[in-house]
């Protein structure tokens, strides 16, 4: 029996070169969400990367530095901004993979802590989440529009304190 193993990397988007592909990337894995696409402005302020599998654009990661889910600074914080997986490619573990790659990318750039919301009718990312250790923070009412909707905020804490091992974070 023979096996088959991917080849998925990581890779910091360009911006503004490849501005046009993430416009493209992000209105197909939200199609659903019109409102919830991110303006040229939204992406150039963001820290994007490309989920790539064998040579495949699959999906996209964006974050913020030292800010919470609410926009506010918040010093050791990563702010989650969006995880996605195109739709033909969802369902065969790439959001599982993106999200471990996420929490790996905040451990060695010394964050503490991870935040992230999503809609509460989004079970799966939410499911996903906790599987990985974030728990529920809170929510927040009429985050998203059209439609109109809650938003679960989620958070993953990276270091339980000074007594931790910290042999696999980076030297400060």
């Amino acid at each position: 029996m023979s096996e088959w193993h991917e080849k998925i990397e990581f890779r910091k988007v360009i911006v503004p070169d490849e501005l046009e592909q993430l416009f493209e990337i992000d209105r197909r894995i939200f199609s659903a969400f019109p409102a919830d696409l991110f303006s040229a402005e939204e992406w150039a302020e963001f820290e994007s990367y490309w989920m790539i599998v064998d040579g495949t654009t699959v999906g996209c990661s964006a974050f913020l530095r030292d800010t919470d889910f609410d926009i506010e600074p918040r010093p050791g914080c990563l702010h989650i901004m969006t995880t996605g997986v195109l739709p033909e490619f969802r369902r065969r573990g790439y959001g599982a993979k993106q999200k471990q790659w996420q929490i790996e990318f905040a451990k060695q750039q010394g964050f503490q802590v991870i935040v992230t919301n999503t809609r509460a009718s989004n079970v799966a990312m939410i499911e996903l989440n906790l599987k990985m250790g974030f728990q529920i923070r809170g929510s927040s009412p009429h985050f998203y529009f059209e439609p109109d909707e809650t938003a679960i905020v989620m958070e993953l804490p990276l270091r339980s304190g000074p007594s931790a091992p910290s042999s696999d974070q980076p030297n400060a």
